[in-house]
């Protein structure tokens, strides 16, 4: 078994597809989406007529080449044709998806003399002399620097600072319409890790916490902890916002599939920057060493000086009650492996380790795979509830937190809650600033309506 790597990302397409107006012509134009293995998104009618319908099919290739060969088979159906072939990925892009604006109104010289000067030197003077007061008088208390070099980016790997940017501004995206946060990304170039970390604790003072993204390991650990060190709080989405999902998934599952925590074992597939963080956060809040399996010796030396056990994919999968995997290599794990309830979380995306269907065939108890485990479910409310708090450091304890309110927030039956529903991002944030709060790690004091659920 490799180390863990993310698998290429999907391309997306939207089709738009005329079809006669017969039965089935529909679901053959689907299953030739499949058979080129697209998986299919939201679906639109956008004309009907007496003969035929026009239908929008969003639709995610794991091979580019595959696009044209799907749309030669739907032609070729003679009752279905292609009209077009739409990039509404790269149309968005145009432009950036971020701006920045101003809250107050500048239409007069007297607007301007309070926006700026003279006005300013006024608050510039208060916060020179009481430096805690930043964070009233400026957007330094609800703002996040968002910093990443490039070197691991999606599953596309080393492409550089600027390719770095659209996920950036995704992720700030993200941030600014699930809980109002203020994000700033910071692209660099990859130098070594103590020169990142002396520029971004530099420019630190601007921003309540950073996020670090898309910085490839065993960088990102050492970035991390000079951050730490600097007493910037910091914690790496890929690791920790990952971490914590995938712990709310394992307790969600665990409770789903009749597994007792407190007494089976635990295995861990693949220990790069996420798996490693999941093993760490799993031994966390088991109280007790889990098993990790991978073939990068810097990995498995990093995974045994954190507490945990040194195993190997076949003595997981035929001994551990519970499994994890974050390799990035896709069928991995053979059906014949799973043992008869077994609880089996197949992380990688696009495609599984082994698919839910083909381990809950070979008699799984429960299975899942990388779609339903979305570290959206996590970041936001880490960001706003770490702002909210004034936190001072990310410690296992507020990682926990977040997970335990995840689970809490997942309806009745499912494993995780959906990542669009903002009140689970709020749940998150009250549940991050609370375990501030109570383990020291806070700054601020939170509002007396801070549990108030509409808040």
């Amino acid at each position: 078994m490799p180390d863990s790597v993310e698998p290429r990302p999907m391309v997306l397409r939207t089709f738009r597809i005329r079809t006669s107006n017969h039965v089935g012509v529909l679901a053959r134009v689907l299953a030739i989406l499949a058979e080129h293995g697209a998986s299919v998104g939201d679906l639109r009618t956008v004309f009907m007529g007496p003969l035929s319908r026009v239908r929008d099919i969003e639709v995610g290739f794991a091979e580019a080449a595959e696009i044209a060969a799907a749309a030669r088979a739907i032609d070729a159906t003679g009752e279905a044709h292609v009209l077009e072939i739409r990039d509404d990925v790269l149309d968005l892009h145009v432009g950036g998806k971020l701006v920045i604006r101003s809250r107050q109104p500048i239409a007069s010289e007297a607007d301007l003399r309070r926006v700026y000067t003279p006005g300013v030197g006024e608050v510039a003077r208060r916060i020179a002399e009481e430096p805690g007061l930043a964070d009233h008088y400026t957007m330094r208390a609800s703002t996040v620097a968002i910093v990443s070099d490039g070197t691991a980016i999606l599953g596309l790997g080393n492409l550089g600072p600027l390719a770095a940017l659209p996920v950036l501004e995704g992720k700030a995206a993200i941030l600014a319409d699930l809980v109002e946060v203020n994000c700033v990304p910071l692209a660099a170039p990859a130098v070594q890790p103590g020169e990142l970390v002396r520029a971004v604790a530099t420019l630190s003072h601007g921003f309540g916490l950073v996020l670090l993204e898309d910085i490839a390991a065993p960088r990102c650990f050492e970035v991390e902890a000079g951050l730490r060190a600097a007493g910037v709080p910091v914690f790496h989405d890929d690791q920790h916002g990952t971490a914590a999902v995938v712990l709310a998934a394992v307790i969600g599952a665990a409770g789903l599939g009749g597994l007792d925590l407190a007494r089976c074992r635990v295995g861990c597939i693949g220990l790069g920057a996420a798996g490693s963080a999941i093993a760490r956060a799993l031994m966390d809040y088991l109280g007790r060493p889990v098993f990790g399996a991978d073939l990068d010796a810097g990995a498995l030396e990093r995974f045994r000086s954190a507490g945990g056990e040194p195993s190997d994919l076949a003595a997981i999968m035929a001994t551990c009650d519970l499994v994890v995997a974050t390799t990035g290599r896709p069928g991995l794990i053979a059906p014949e492996m799973v043992r008869p309830g077994q609880v089996i979380l197949a992380l990688s995306n696009p495609v599984p380790e082994i698919e839910r269907d083909a381990a809950m065939a070979a008699g799984a108890a429960l299975a899942t795979d990388g779609r339903a485990t979305n570290n959206m479910l996590a970041f936001p409310g880490l960001c706003r509830g770490g702002l909210d708090s004034g936190i001072r450091r990310f410690e296992p304890a507020v990682f926990r937190a977040a997970a335990e309110a995840i689970v809490a927030s997942a309806p009745p039956g499912q494993l995780l809650p959906a990542p669009l529903d903002r009140a689970v991002h709020r749940r998150v944030a009250r549940a991050v600033a609370l375990a501030a709060a109570r383990e020291g790690l806070a700054t601020r004091e939170l509002p007396p309506d801070y549990m108030l659920e509409g808040r």
